[in-house]
């Protein structure tokens, strides 16, 4: 699972320290995948001893995704703000097979990223419910390696105006600029370099602005901020879709395309990069992050 770093304007806990966050994020995933096993097999021979012997319901022990109030203590005291500081304990029935138990682990351990992608400590910025529920998101969060950084559209200060940027995806090897098409299934994309482009349907033909506009920008801006801050690693433009055709006979030099044809071939090569984290990979996050800006408030406990 990828890490989401930034979101739009939203504050983001990778801001403050990435080298500390990103480092924590692949150690927290794998301790509490680890701890979640243990509950489920604990819980399994829970269920055959009560069947021989039913317990008393209130004795029954139930896995919480929130850690014991000493742990909680104890990253006050060390400033190690992770996932599971206020959340509420989650009670399940867990499921007993691996393959759905990782399912399960997935969902929750994607709803903490959303909300360590949209608060610090002190501050918190307004989750949408848009953001909740962005397929696109989650898709790419899922299917991308723990060594993936994602930078989901974020809006950064470039002169003093703001900015927002199409998909970033920064991995040990690259950076990718990317401009996501989602549209009706087996539609195509004329592509060309107009500023507008020919959306085609069973039933329509539509104009949708072109999508390569906002990717040429983004990946101007992160090419300038890159070389500035001597990170060096390759940036690519990447048009991506799911669900659609792009036709496009003379794309410009250095846009990749993986329409419906290629798109899950080109998820599946970057599943098998087995490259670890880089250090000039968190550089250029790092850079990136330092010209992003974040729209927040102060959590009420910091306000008493």
């Amino acid at each position: 699972m990828a890490q989401i770093i930034k979101i739009h304007d939203y504050i983001s806990r990778y801001e403050l320290d990435p080298y500390h966050y990103i480092n924590q994020f692949v150690r927290l995933k794998k301790e509490r995948w680890l701890s979640l096993v243990e509950a489920a097999e604990r819980q399994h021979e829970e269920r055959q001893a009560s069947a021989e012997e039913p317990e008393p319901v209130q004795k029954r022990k139930k896995f919480s995704l929130k850690r014991r109030k000493e742990e909680i203590k104890a990253d006050i005291q060390e400033e190690r703000h992770q996932w599971f500081e206020d959340e509420e304990d989650i009670h399940v029935r867990l499921p007993k097979s691996r393959v759905a138990l990782a399912s399960f682990y997935k969902r929750h351990l994607y709803d903490f990223q959303l909300k360590w992608a949209s608060s610090t400590l002190s501050e918190i910025s307004q989750l949408s419910n848009q953001v909740k529920q962005d397929r696109i998101l989650r898709y790419l969060t899922q299917q991308l390696p723990d060594s993936y950084f994602i930078m989901y559209k974020p809006v950064l200060k470039i002169q003093q105006a703001a900015v927002e940027l199409s998909i970033v995806i920064i991995s040990p090897l690259e950076i990718y600029c990317v401009s996501f098409l989602e549209a009706e299934e087996d539609s195509v994309y004329i592509g060309s370099k107009n500023r507008f482009w020919d959306k085609k349907t069973a039933s329509q033909t539509a104009s949708v602005l072109n999508p390569g506009l906002s990717l040429f920008r983004t990946d101007s801006v992160v090419s300038k901020i890159v070389k500035e801050k001597q990170a060096e690693i390759p940036v690519r433009k990447l048009l991506l879709s799911r669900t659609s055709y792009i036709d496009y006979p003379e794309p410009p030099y250095g846009l990749e395309i993986a329409d419906k044809r290629s798109a899950e071939e080109w998820i599946e090569r970057q599943k098998k990069n087995t490259a670890p984290i880089k250090h000039h990979q968190v550089k250029a996050a790092k850079a990136l992050l330092s010209y992003c800006m974040s729209d927040s408030y102060r959590r009420q406990e910091w306000l008493e």
